[in-house]
């Protein structure tokens, strides 16, 4: 079998494959031929090589390929039974009088949850606030030398612990002020989330 009549029955067993995969395939077995028959290899002694045609493409349909039309397992003249629909979602209203009591019950409950979400921030705010402080230091050291105040070492060594704990407080203050801001996205969403529940459920 030469090259001509190998590629033809190559090309005829690939053709339930899209064109575009067919066409890949079919390059990749001409650029075979051409590379071995540029090292001295006849063309039947390719063809022989690659094996049968039918089998290469059965190897490359494989997993490739399904049909498009449905299957029919006993009587083909028969079609299959439509798929059952899906059970769609039961549209269920709260009542005006349960609404009206979640709603109340949300109040109440913000009037609680929302001073300590407060303050909560106001101690991020804090940790911040001690952090630029200790950062900022040295600038309020060498106003005070500029002042004529003079230059003593004891005010050097409070400056570097200050500046210490100033990072030490930024660092925190980044993990606070996320954790914050988590929680009070997961507060709000939960509360939007308690204010419409009902209105639907599976």
């Amino acid at each position: 079998m030469n090259k001509s009549e190998f590629l033809a029955q190559l090309h005829d067993h690939l053709s339930v494959l899209p064109p575009e995969e067919r066409n890949e395939l079919m390059e990749d077995f001409e650029a075979h031929f051409t590379f071995a028959l540029q090292n001295g290899k006849s063309e039947e002694e390719i063809a022989s090589e690659l094996g049968n045609p039918a089998e290469l493409a059965k190897e490359a349909i494989d997993g490739r390929f399904a049909p498009k039309e449905p299957v029919y397992w006993f009587n083909p003249d028969t079609p299959p039974a439509p798929p059952a629909p899906e059970n769609p979602k039961r549209a269920h209203r709260r009542s005006g009088f349960a609404t009206t009591m979640v709603y109340i019950g949300l109040i109440f409950l913000n009037m609680i949850a929302v001073p300590l979400l407060l303050s909560a921030w106001a101690v991020g705010v804090s940790v911040a606030a001690v952090a630029i402080g200790g950062l900022i230091s040295p600038l309020a050291l060498g106003l005070d030398y500029l002042a004529g105040n003079g230059f003593f070492a004891g005010k050097s060594f409070a400056v570097v612990s200050c500046v210490g704990v100033g990072i030490l407080f930024a660092l925190a203050s980044r993990y606070v002020f996320k954790l914050l801001i988590r929680i009070s996205n997961s507060y709000w969403a939960w509360n939007v989330r308690v204010g419409k529940g009902g209105e639907e459920h599976e």
